[in-house]
Parts: structure tokens; sequence; C-alpha cells
């Protein structure tokens, strides 16, 4: 037991100087600020209009050209010169992408008096010693020596990006799907097109069962990599997902249409996108929104339908419930047409349950989820050989 104690003490010790280690590798930049945006104001300096258009700025260039640019004002480098500091900052940072080396960073230090544009190997060709020079000497230290610190610092980020948007530079790398991705996106489709030959009665279950045995080795070679056992298990789940869900569709056919469609028109805007920048969630969003509310009426005046069908007495009293639900919430919602318009969609609700109850069924509801994502500017790059040029005021 004291073994057991001391090997778990020992290595709870170990993951703790791991992580130790880890934090202090990533906060080895001389001011021990981490690079988590384009521009850091350790002076108070900059108000929060000029810091927010120069991050604009700085981000729309990335995305243009995939320099990474980075601005810096502190209020001294204390004994190290503003060239060490600049270039030892610089690499910790990693500015530019790898292999490309494509960062700038933009040091000021305000009570040494000293600035400093330090240029990645990648850009050194395009913004040069002389001419990172010339835009110290002309644009940013004559508006310094007038306090005009942010129109200085916003000269110098305009003349860094004319030369940087004038530069040749290798293009952005799309981000590419990986082959692991198109193993499983294919078993769901492989599977997807067995489950509905089977509820179709055109493929026998011993066939399709050699089929996704097959189809599960080849996608495994294909994707799989060195992971190819976990996608010996991963792909047959897949197939079967897929099997069963297309399968189930396949018995009601207008739903499986439906399905196709809403499918078809992705494939349609990824098409798209190859060659125009297409808004998904407004793409999808309003069309999938269209088919849910289409959906919920169709529904709901089917279930009405039987109703009717089954006893008309009771189906008018079902609507008269409906429409004094719908009356009551125009009047609490008030606010003219508007809120008239508001208490539609309520009073179908209700009628769906109402209606609902008179068949001895029940609603179902429908959820749908989101996503978010947010980007950073930190890179591969960071390899700097000093390219560049300081100045003062």
């Amino acid at each position: 037991m004291m073994l057991i104690l001391r090997q778990s003490l020992l290595s709870l010790l170990a993951l703790l100087l791991v992580s130790l280690s880890g934090t202090a590798q990533a906060d080895s930049s001389p001011i021990g600020v981490a690079l988590d945006q384009r521009v850091i104001d350790l002076t108070n300096t900059l108000d929060a209009g000029t810091t927010q258009r120069l991050k604009n700025q700085l981000a729309a260039l990335e995305q243009r050209k995939g320099a990474q640019v980075a601005v810096l004002l502190v209020p001294s480098t204390g004994d190290a010169s503003i060239e060490d500091y600049a270039n030892q900052l610089f690499r910790a940072w990693k500015l530019g992408r790898k292999d490309v080396n494509d960062g700038i960073l933009l040091v000021v230090a305000k009570d040494d008096h000293t600035l400093r544009i330090e240029v990645g190997y990648g850009l050194e060709g395009i913004v040069t010693d002389l001419l990172a020079h010339r835009i110290i000497e002309e644009h940013m230290t004559p508006a310094f020596r007038q306090g005009d610190f942010a129109g200085g610092i916003q000269q110098g980020v305009n003349d860094l990006t004319v030369l940087v948007d004038g530069g040749d530079l290798p293009a952005l790398a799309r981000p590419g799907v990986s082959a692991q991705a198109v193993a499983v996106l294919l078993a769901f489709i492989f599977g997807g097109v067995g489950g509905v030959l089977i509820a179709a009665g055109k493929l026998h279950w011993r066939r399709a069962l050699i089929a996704a045995v097959a189809a599960t080795v080849l996608l495994a070679i294909y994707g799989g990599g060195r992971d190819w056992p976990v996608y010996l298990l991963v792909l047959p789940l897949t197939l079967l997902i897929g099997g069963a869900t297309f399968g189930a569709l396949w018995l009601a056919r207008t739903v499986f249409y439906g399905v196709l469609g809403l499918l078809a028109y992705i494939v349609g805007l990824l098409g798209v996108d190859q060659y125009v920048s297409v808004n998904f969630i407004h793409w999808l969003a309003w069309p999938v929104g269209a088919l849910v509310v289409l959906g919920f009426y169709w529904v709901l005046l089917m279930i009405m339908k039987d109703a009717w069908k089954t006893r008309r007495a009771g189906f008018v009293a079902r609507l008269l419930a409906a429409l004094a639900v719908y009356v009551a919430a125009g009047l609490v919602a008030g606010a003219g047409r508007d809120g008239w318009l508001v208490a539609f969609p309520i009073a179908s609700f209700v009628a769906l349950f109402i209606f609902a109850k008179a068949r001895g069924g029940s609603g179902s509801s429908s959820s749908s989820r989101g996503s978010s994502s947010n980007g950073s500017s930190s890179g591969g790059g960071g390899s700097s050989g000093g390219g560049g040029a300081s100045g003062s005021w």
C-alpha cells in the first residue's frame, strides 16, 4: 500500500514539474506576456478605438496575405537594447507562418524614446532595412516628437501593410479535409446506400455483410494510417449508423427525399464556396428554419384533418379553443399588428397539443445546436536574423 502511495505521489510531482516547465516555456518572452492579441499596450497610451482599429487592420492583412504583424508598447526595455529586446520577443512569440517566417514586430519603448521594426526572414526582401528605417525616420518619430503616438503607430502600420500587400508571399493554405474524415464520411455514405437497398429488398443481408467487411478494410487502409486498428472498430459502427438511419428514412419516403434534397443543397453550397465565399450560417439556417416551420404546419394540418374525420363536433370545439388562445395571446402581446403576428405561432403550438390529445398522441420537439469558434494570431514562425530598423526621438 505504501509503495502504491509513494508511486502515486511521485507521478503527481512529475506531472506538476512538466506543467511548470510547459508554463515557463510558453511564457519565455522578455515581458512575460503571451501573444494573445495583435496589439498590446502596456503603457496605456492608445485609446480603445485606435487599438481596435489596428487589430482589425492587422487581422485583415493576415487573412489576405498570411503575414503576422504585432505591435507592442512597453515603458522600457530595461538593461537590454531595443534590438536585442525585439529579437528575443520575436522569437519567443514565433511570429509568422512556419517555414515562411513572414512576421513583423513593431516595438515602442516609450520611456526610452526608442522603437524597432523587427522583420522575419521571409519578409526581409519586401520590408528591407532601408524601407523600415524610412518608415521610422520619416513617418513615426516625427509624430512621436509631437506626442502623437497613436498617429505615428497608425502611420507605421499603414506603411507596413502597403509593403506586405505588395509583396509576393506564398498563398494561404486552405484548410484541407483529412483522410480519416473522408474515410468516416464514405463509410456513412456506403452504409446509407446499403441500408436503403436492404430496406427496399434489393440487397440480401449476407451480401451486405460481405460488402461492409470489404469497405471497412479498404477504408481503414486508406484513412487509418498508423491508427488503422482503431478504424476497424469505428468504421463498422459508422456503416451501421448510416444504414440504420437511411434504411429507416426509406420507410417514410417524403422525409427520405427531403433529407436527400437537404444534403444535395449542402453539397452545392460547398461547391460554390470553392469559388465564392459563402456564409453557411445564413444559407443553411434560413432554409432549414423554413423547412422546420413548413413541416410543423404540415403535421398540424394532418392532425386536424384526422380530428375532423373522427369527430366533427370535437374538431369545432378544439378549433374554437385554439382561436381563443390566439385572441388572448394577441391581446396580451399588444403592439398592434406585430402582436397578432407573434400570437399566431403561440396559438399554433397550443393547437398542436389540443388536436394531438384528441388522437391520444403527443407532440414531439426537436432541438438544434450551434457552434462558435475563435481565432488566434500565433504562428509557427519566429525566425528573424535581426533584419529591420531601429530609431529614437
